[in-house]
């Protein structure tokens, strides 16, 4: 009864432009930026319940599930999020930074948001799937809901996802898994993106999904969803667009990370954002 959204390194070139997923293979000739591709394990788009309660079981919904809780702070007023990174794989501290500034734009919480970050073990396998990110997360997660804190769970995991090429998997209401094994790997290299931007797009990116979009968890105020690939939006500007596809679209980005378009911040705002 969980949705997984997942996104995927896309392979860009110079002088054209793939505009299919495509594996993370020769490296050396690609520019890597995220591109996003959605899995639904058996999911219903009203599994969405609130989140407006204290423990473990409070953030182990499907994801969308706390899209309300999250941008509002009429039950959370804090947003505490603990990124807990295998050795090695540490995120750098201006994605951080970078998810933090898209945070603080979006999300009602006069009472702040903080990170801490912990360094656990290694997940233990080379290629990991969902089972095998959720155990890791029940092992180590120590920060969950209570009081007015709303806890949200970043894990950096020393693996490759079972699909090649997977960047990032928002899976629970409040969880996030980086595949940085992946991510350094498929960044800042010779005509290569930097780490940094992959980072910031995979984290931002799939924080979009926490907070509901694209009607998974936070309704549209005017009907923007990619219906071919569900949650996201048909927007090719936009960060929750499911696929970078042409070189246009890069030279559009003018070495940014791509922004929610008007509808997605309109449905935000709708569900309690800024």
């Amino acid at each position: 009864m969980k949705a997984i959204a997942i996104i995927k390194l896309h392979d860009f070139y110079t002088p054209a432009l793939s505009s299919t997923i495509t594996h993370l293979d020769s490296m050396k000739k690609y520019t890597v930026l995220a591109c996003i591709i959605l899995a639904i394990a058996g999911c219903s788009k009203n599994d969405t319940n609130s989140s407006s309660s204290t423990g473990p079981a409070s953030n182990k919904l499907g994801v969308g599930a706390s899209a309300h809780d999250l941008l509002s702070g009429s039950i959370y007023s804090t947003l505490n999020i603990q990124i807990e990174y295998s050795p090695g794989m540490q995120p750098q501290r201006e994605s951080i930074d970078n998810l933090v500034s898209f945070l603080k734009a979006h999300l009602n919480k006069i009472g702040g948001i903080t990170i801490t970050q912990l360094q656990v073990g290694t997940i233990g396998k080379s290629t990991v799937s969902i089972n095998d990110v959720t155990g890791f997360e029940d092992k180590e997660r120590t920060l969950f809901n209570t009081g007015n804190s709303l806890a949200v769970c970043i894990l950096a995991v020393d693996a490759d996802y079972a699909t090649s090429g997977v960047a990032g998997v928002a899976y629970r209401n409040t969880s996030i898994v980086l595949l940085e094994k992946t991510i350094q790997a498929g960044s800042g290299g010779l005509g290569q993106a930097s780490r940094v931007k992959v980072e910031s797009t995979v984290l931002e990116h799939e924080f979009g999904h926490l907070l509901g979009l694209v009607n998974s968890g936070t309704p549209m105020v005017t009907g923007h969803e990619d219906e071919a690939h569900k949650p996201h939006c048909i927007n090719s500007s936009c960060l929750m667009y499911y696929q970078i596809e042409n070189q246009g679209f890069m030279s559009q980005l003018d070495g940014s990370i791509p922004q929610l378009d008007a509808n997605c911040e309109a449905d935000l705002k709708s569900n309690g954002g800024k």
